[in-house]
């Protein structure tokens, strides 16, 4: 009896497994319009290396692949590569995302629900789509390389290698169907028709001192957190090294949903954010463009913030608030993106000590410095910054 029982549970087994591999939806997707990524691509040269590349968006990259992508935080990127020297060319995709993804990796997350047969094609699929890592001399290969999804502007890097050099390209991409916060906004003529300050080194320097020690509410009153980071540098100079150093823009959709901080007047221009591994906390960069600037390069006065999550969504501040900006700094210096720095005396210190001892009216402590950092969108060796002598720095630097 034992055994009929063994043997009608195994014959059901294998009928139920029967059932599972012809059942399942369909793998559905569309044909891949490479005239239209021809038509919008970035395009880049150096020697014998040709590249063009676009970034597809959310709905594009869903009839390509048949599957949404971007709700996986996995974005693709669309690359083609020239090779017209003599030599084999080799495609690093490491290069443009450091943890990229492998074609057949997102499938397989991908695979439940669908039949064997559907499973096999979106295999080939995802296998047939990507980037070829060697291009023959004459010929031109493209295909996909699916990288960590980034919804604002996409910033990364394509380095190719051939008979022993390398030729290393920085492409910075808008991908379609995002508006970050500070489209609203037209920087370039924020001041246009005024009178604007051009001010050098000491100029500079001092009024970079007289900036408002803190953010402030609608009516005008300095009850947000201190102005601690200042950058300098034209615009898009400016976005393409925060963009290589991490920083992530956010759209107008999240913006206004956060409490705004006020200085000259108007709420912040841009918001960016940098999410720690694990996402247990977060650094958020807020920036306005000052009615000064410094030769041709425009200067933007900036509040660093450190925040962990506490429960659920809160989050609460971290009242350490020049950790945060000495974050910040550190992330520009790592990423290369540093072309000169100084520190600034600012005009509000609250010591630590005020903190504890008054833990319900000091929300924060800080040493009352700035940082200003010179930023530069191509990449500068940490040993070539100019470091400029205009405050001493804080005590503990001096040590």
């Amino acid at each position: 009896m034992i055994r009929l029982r063994l043997r009608l549970l195994l014959i059901a087994l294998v009928f139920a497994t029967g059932l599972a591999g012809c059942g399942g939806r369909a793998y559905v997707y569309e044909p891949v319009d490479y005239d239209s990524f021809l038509a919008r691509a970035e395009r880049e040269s150096d020697g014998p290396i040709h590249i063009a590349t676009a970034v597809p968006g959310r709905e594009e990259t869903e009839r390509i692949f048949g599957i949404d992508l971007y709700d996986q935080g996995i974005q693709p990127v669309w690359l083609q590569v020239e090779n017209t020297g003599e030599a084999l060319a080799r495609y690093a995709p490491v290069s443009t995302d450091a943890e990229y993804f492998s074609p057949l990796e997102v499938a397989y997350m991908n695979r439940r629900g669908y039949s064997d047969e559907a499973r096999k094609a979106m295999d080939e699929r995802f296998y047939d789509l990507a980037m070829p890592r060697y291009i023959d001399p004459g010929e031109t290969r493209s295909g996909f390389v699916l990288t960590h999804a980034d919804h604002g502007a996409k910033g990364f890097n394509i380095d190719v290698f051939s008979d022993r050099n390398s030729y290393n390209f920085t492409f910075l991409l808008r991908v379609p169907g995002f508006e970050p916060d500070y489209a609203r906004l037209n920087l370039r003529e924020m001041f246009a028709g005024v009178d604007v300050p051009d001010y050098e080194e000491g100029a500079l320097a001092e009024a970079i001192r007289n900036l408002p020690c803190c953010s402030a509410d609608r009516r005008g009153e300095e009850t947000g957190e201190p102005i601690n980071l200042v950058l300098v540098g034209e615009s898009e100079e400016l976005l393409r090294a925060l963009l290589r150093s991490g920083w992530r823009e956010t759209s107008i959709q999240e913006a206004s949903a956060l409490t705004p901080q006020f200085l000259y007047g108007r709420e912040q221009d841009a918001i960016f954010r940098y999410e720690t591994v694990g996402g247990d906390s977060f650094y958020e960069l807020r920036f306005w463009k000052t009615p000064f600037r410094s030769g041709t390069d425009a200067v933007y006065a900036g509040q660093a913030r450190h925040y962990y999550r506490w429960i659920g969504t809160v989050s609460r501040l971290d009242a350490d608030v020049d950790n945060a900006r000495n974050f910040a700094t550190q992330k520009f210096l790592y990423s290369q993106a540093v072309k000169a720095a100084s520190w600034v005396a600012g005009t509000e210190v609250v010591p630590a000590t005020n903190f504890w001892d008054a833990l319900f009216n000091t929300p924060y402590f800080t040493d009352g410095y700035r940082i200003v950092v010179w930023l530069s969108a191509e990449p500068q060796s940490p040993f070539d910054i100019e470091l400029k002598a205009w405050d001493n720095p804080p005590w503990w630097m001096q040590q």
